[in-house]
């Protein structure tokens, strides 16, 4: 299902023109004050947006037809991001999040808002950060809270979640600004959870979990495993409490809500590499559907 969904993103990317995916969201983050940024649209009823605004605050997408406002939203605090859910097919250029992780020296499209309507900049990777996050070098304007990038394939790699300016890492580019990248690798499990609705009626997998995110390069992130459930299926396959998963399918992953989709999505066999006080070992998990 994964890699037919990836296939029909990669097909629809090439028929449509990037910039007509992103949209201006209108926000009124405090009374008399309207922010602008960015949503990008995933499917012909759902849109994806940085979380920059409280629940219950007013949503408006301006479109070509009009202004919109969504049927209902879906956050996600722990990933930072928004669900935007209309009930009808607002959208006529649209593609499913990549699980492709832009690497160093690779550039990247970036598409954001501004008062007359979308730009684009490029941004060239410098460095993954120990938590995903991803490091660019880019011209800075107003308007990139919440833009879009995308790949020399058109692909949609992540979002853009603020700006820094790390001039002791990288003294020899000092006339650049950086952006900081929130690739969809981390979190496109979730928005395709969200879109179709999936609920998991199978025996329950038997684990809680968290982040764990290292800023520490000498120690990895993953999803920490703070409770096994005895006789569960995360039992039966070997993990145990304190274990730290930071693999599936030789993916780093960071947030249990990739483990969640995994498991209900997936009809392979997943290969899960996890680590117990430095000890890094594989496990094998069957399709739990």
């Amino acid at each position: 299902m994964i890699f037919f969904l990836l296939l029909l993103s990669s097909i629809l990317t090439t028929e449509s023109n990037i910039t007509g995916q992103v949209h201006s969201m209108r926000t009124g983050s405090m009374p008399g004050t309207v922010e602008l940024s960015s949503a990008v649209s995933i499917s012909p009823s759902h849109a994806i947006a940085l979380c920059i605004f409280y629940p219950g605050t007013p949503v408006i997408l301006d479109m070509d037809t009009g202004m919109i406002q969504p049927d209902s939203i879906v956050f996600s605090p722990d990933l930072g991001i928004v669900l935007l859910i209309f009930k009808e097919e607002v959208f006529q250029d649209y593609q499913i999040p990549s699980d492709h992780l832009p690497r160093i020296g690779e550039t990247l499209q970036i598409v954001g808002q501004e008062l007359n309507g979308t730009f684009t900049v490029e941004g060239t990777i410098m460095e993954q950060y120990p938590d995903g996050a991803v490091l660019l070098a880019s011209e800075l304007r107003e308007g990139l809270m919440g833009a879009a990038a995308f790949d020399d394939n058109g692909r949609f790699v992540g979002i853009i979640t603020g700006t820094i300016q790390p001039e002791f890492q990288f003294p020899e580019n000092t006339d650049q600004d950086y952006l900081v990248l929130y690739p969809s690798q981390i979190w496109y499990m979730w928005a395709q959870l969200a879109i179709q609705s999936e609920e998991y009626t199978g025996q329950p997998f038997g684990v809680t979990a968290l982040s764990s995110i290292s800023l520490n390069r000498n120690r990895s992130s993953g999803i920490q495993l703070v409770s096994v459930t005895e006789n569960s299926t995360a039992w039966n396959v070997g993990l145990r409490p304190g274990d730290l998963i930071t693999h599936i399918n030789n993916i780093p992953v960071y947030h249990p809500e990739t483990l969640r989709g995994l498991l209900i999505l997936s009809e392979d066999t997943l290969d899960v590499r996890v680590l117990t006080r430095n000890r890094e070992r594989s496990i094998i998990i069957p399709p739990c559907n």
